[in-house]
């Protein structure tokens, strides 16, 4: 059985037009909650995990 772990960088964009905005812990409460899943591929096994959070500052 082969195993191969990558990494990827995704980027949700988080949009509220009730809100004129969006905390930092609403950001993590939602982060937590969201399945991030992705789908069985043929074959292929695929598990998925957050991380961490980038810096926003950054980008």
């Amino acid at each position: 059985m082969a195993t191969r772990t990558i990494y990827l960088t995704v980027r949700p964009d988080i949009d509220n037009p009730k809100a004129d905005e969006i905390t930092d812990e609403e950001v993590d409460e939602i982060i937590s909650e969201v399945d991030y899943e992705f789908k069985n591929y043929g074959d292929y096994e695929i598990d998925t995990e957050i991380c961490g959070k980038n810096d926003e500052g950054g980008l």
